[in-house]
């Protein structure tokens, strides 16, 4: 059954991103929440990084900061909004917003960011 579902991984993250224009980001998450195991749902938050992280080098902020939010989303979902990933992907979603004109949005999650990373005893982005 596990590799069925990595397997149609791509699939759904395919789906998941046509979808984005049409309903809300909550109802995306909420749906996938519904569907699948922590330990899938966590490979969907990487790969949404990892898309994320492409947009992002090609000038895509806006797509970028869409995919790290539903990532963090899905973190927050699964319980995964302690871990020192959380806050390196708060940390990026914010650069994205930035570069997207989102200012508000980027100085919110830079400093939830800055905050975790103390937690986690990293005083690099302080």
């Amino acid at each position: 059954m596990k590799r069925f579902s990595i397997t149609l991984l791509p699939l759904l993250l395919t789906f998941t991103v046509l979808q984005a224009e049409s309903a809300p980001m909550d109802e995306d998450v909420s749906s996938l929440l519904s569907n699948y195991d922590k330990e899938t749902l966590t490979a969907i938050s990487n790969e949404l990084i990892k898309m994320a992280n492409d947009e992002d080098a090609s000038f895509e902020y806006e797509l970028a900061s869409s995919h790290y939010n539903r990532a963090l989303q899905i973190r927050e979902a699964v319980g995964l909004s302690g871990h020192k990933s959380y806050a390196s992907i708060l940390y990026l979603a914010s650069v994205a917003n930035s570069k997207a004109g989102n200012y508000c949005m980027a100085s919110e999650q830079a400093k939830k960011a800055s905050g975790s990373f103390l937690v986690h005893g990293v005083t690099k982005y302080m």
